[in-house]
């Protein structure tokens, strides 16, 4: 019985794969005026997902929860979130240009594709920019 209870312990301890040490976590903001727009990334091998909040001016924040893939320097997926006011989701469509420390949000023209938007690669341009985050320290959400 000690021996199956050592082999349980081991078997747990060995199976256990640290996914959190190839995760790098980082926090973005972007200030214009009274508007706020926070953005939480965790890249992940070729992977991200994170939040991205925005406030607009004293109003109720926006918040959502991004994820897409990482080709390059550029950051292409979509943000799911609900509306000031609203009570549905909607999903729209991100894209991310790493340039040194900071992101730079793109825009493009978009394509719907079995019910959700998307951008068309080829049409994505970040001049001039939509936003730049630039980093900060960890943030309340």
């Amino acid at each position: 019985m000690i021996r199956f209870s050592i082999f349980l312990l081991l078997l747990c301890f060995g199976c256990n794969s640290d996914k959190s040490s190839n995760q790098h976590e980082e926090y973005y903001m972007h200030v214009d005026g009274r508007d706020t727009s926070r953005l939480r990334l965790v890249r992940y091998e070729n992977r991200f997902f994170g939040s991205y909040t925005h406030t607009k001016g004293g109003i109720a924040p926006v918040v959502g929860e991004i994820n897409g893939d990482i080709k390059g320097d550029t950051l292409i997926g979509d943000n799911h979130y609900t509306p000031y006011r609203w009570k549905e989701k909607k999903r729209a469509p991100i894209v991310l240009l790493k340039k040194g420390n900071t992101y730079i949000e793109g825009d493009g023209k978009k394509i719907e594709f079995m019910g959700v938007l998307t951008f068309i690669e080829w049409t994505l341009k970040f001049d001039p920019p939509k936003r730049i985050y630039k980093p900060v320290d960890k943030f309340e959400e």
